[in-house]
């Protein structure tokens, strides 16, 4: 297949930064530009497959990424490359096309998705997405575009395709539409059909380091240095994690870290270590799903990581800056009580407890396993 990527490519690390601007476009994603570089000469090539998977971790442009192909795609005054720093092929980015699919009103870029945004979105409201939500777009998928060169639809959060929507779209994919570009966007690969992946190409995102997320966050968002290490540090290398943490979105989430290490480690055995677990997954407000309440847990269990990382840093007399050095003197409070062992300790037991939230698991189930084992 023409697109395949070469064998001493490393993954990529596509990333955008900061809040989308007018007329999104390949220029304006930062990272490793490998595999824009081969989607831009596909695109010119027309030889691009018509059904890719977009996989890696929430919050690092892969939407963003499948939207600029759409504007490169349909845009009225492509930009076309010629210098070693810039792609093929792109969106100019001011064009009514390029504009439209921005805003989410260009009735040929489909965004199918399990949530509520955009409104050019078809949304579940169940938190997956049905075959009687999908059947209307393939359908569509075969006809021609309404005003566009190609069709782009993009399945956002693909993972969470009903196994009977998942059969109907392998068949698409058995024959594929000419007129149609599809785009898988996932972070649970594993979750899809085996026969779905192995027909679509897999173009692999990675994070983005601290440093990278700080110059982000400094750069487009205008934040102090202090600010954006402990969003970052937090952020479990995703940018679009780091902007909700830095600007308030998530703020509870350290809050409920630290009050959650402080009452474990003072605990006198494991019952009580479990009834902190308690406080610690409970969340106030209206009521909640499961998977919104283990994406909050998840979020507290990142912050409480970077908490544990200045506790050794802390107990270790070590010269690293802290992460979390806004509340230093609340962390050295817990250090005397926790010591370097038992922080060292934590540090991998909830790195093993946020991979087990990502597998799905119990937010009550994981928050007494990590209380028990602290």
């Amino acid at each position: 297949m023409d697109f395949a990527l070469p064998s001493s490519c490393n993954p990529v690390e596509l990333f955008y930064c900061g809040t989308m601007p007018e007329g999104m476009a390949f220029r304006q994603i930062i990272g490793h530009r490998t595999l824009l570089d081969l989607t831009a000469r596909a695109l010119v090539r027309d030889s691009l497959p018509p059904s890719l998977l977009f996989v890696g971790p929430e919050g690092v442009g892969k939407r963003l990424v499948a939207q600029s192909i759409a504007q490169a795609m349909n845009c009225l005054s492509p930009r076309i490359g010629s210098g070693s720093d810039t792609v093929a092929i792109d969106g100019c980015g001011t064009c009514s096309v390029c504009n439209r699919i921005d805003r989410g009103g260009f009735p040929d870029f489909i965004v199918v998705k399990p949530t509520e945004t955009g409104s050019r979105n078809i949304e579940s409201e169940t938190g997956s997405i049905k075959i009687d939500q999908l059947r209307p777009v393939l359908d569509q998928a075969g006809y021609r575009p309404f005003e566009a060169r190609r069709r782009v639809v993009v399945i956002d959060q693909a993972e969470r395709m009903a196994a009977p929507a998942q059969s109907a779209f392998l068949k698409n994919l058995e024959e594929p539409p000419t007129s149609t570009q599809f785009i898988l966007v996932t972070s649970r690969p594993d979750m899809l059909l085996v026969t779905v992946r192995s027909r679509c190409p897999q173009l692999r995102f990675g994070f983005l380091t601290v440093d990278e997320i700080v110059d982000v966050l400094r750069r487009n968002k205008g934040l102090e240095e202090r600010v954006s290490r402990a969003a970052a540090a937090t952020s479990g290398g995703s940018i679009g994690q780091a902007i909700k943490i830095a600007t308030g979105e998530f703020s509870t989430s350290r809050d409920a870290a630290l009050e959650f290490l402080d009452a474990v480690s003072s605990a006198r055995d494991v019952r009580g270590k479990v009834t902190c677990a308690k406080a610690f997954v409970t969340v106030k407000g209206k009521r909640r799903t499961p998977a919104a309440d283990r994406q909050e847990l998840r979020s507290r269990l990142e912050s409480m990581s970077a908490l544990l990382r200045d506790i050794e840093a802390i107990t270790t007399d070590s010269s690293i800056p802290l992460a979390n050095a806004d509340i230093s003197q609340k962390i050295r409070k817990i250090a005397v009580k926790f010591g370097g062992g038992r922080s060292r300790r934590g540090f991998s037991i909830v790195h093993q407890a946020i991979a087990s939230v990502d597998q799905n698991g119990s937010s009550k189930v994981v928050a007494d396993w990590v209380a028990s084992r602290l």
